[in-house]
């Protein structure tokens, strides 16, 4: 099947069984998809599915044909809220923060499309990431994150380059490598 994954047309073997976040991590890769709790509540999984925010866990493989992914791969390093989770230690292990950071790509872009450089509320940004669980507790961060990002705090990439945490941007951008992502090259080419 054909599928567009973070700009590139990819063609890939799926069966009816396989969720997209088995068909980005196992057979792409892509291993900034986590696959925490299988049911869609957590969302460490979400990739934008079309431009929508997306559990991928919960998501047939086959579902993706001839559509188009984006991943925290796909951001590139170059979000103004992968920036601002570096800025605002809105991360402690990182294993939930690839979901977070693309659903508040995802958030932030709508937002200031809608509201320009304002900061919403928090309960606003509470809502839109009422979806995802991190489990260190990291919410403050987030949240400050999320706002100042709206706020167009961190649009400049040559700026904020001192974060707080030395693994951050590997965090945030799904280079960090954790034990579930360390698989060998064979088993990605099935």
């Amino acid at each position: 099947m054909d599928v567009v994954v973070n700009g590139a047309a990819t063609g890939v073997n799926t069966d009816p069984d396989t969720t997209a976040a088995e068909l980005l991590r196992d057979r792409l890769g892509l291993t900034g998809t986590k696959l925490v709790c299988g049911t869609g509540v957590c969302g460490a999984c979400t990739v934008l599915v079309d431009g929508t925010p997306t559990a991928s866990c919960v998501l047939p493989g086959t579902a993706v044909e001839d559509r188009s992914i984006t991943t925290v791969e796909g951001l590139n390093g170059t979000h103004p809220v992968q920036r601002a989770f570096a800025a605002h230690d809105a991360l402690q292990c990182g294993y939930c923060t690839p979901g977070f950071v693309v659903e508040a790509a995802a958030f932030v872009d709508r937002w200031r499309a809608e509201h320009g450089d304002t900061a919403p509320e928090r309960d606003v940004i509470a809502d839109a990431m009422a979806g995802h669980v991190c489990r260190c507790g990291a919410y403050p961060g987030i949240y400050a994150a999320i706002a100042a990002a709206c706020a167009g705090g961190h649009d400049d990439e040559a700026a904020n380059t001192a974060w707080p945490r030395t693994e951050a941007m590997e965090k945030v951008t799904g280079r960090a490598r954790y034990t579930t992502d360390v698989r060998s090259m064979t088993a990605w080419r099935r």
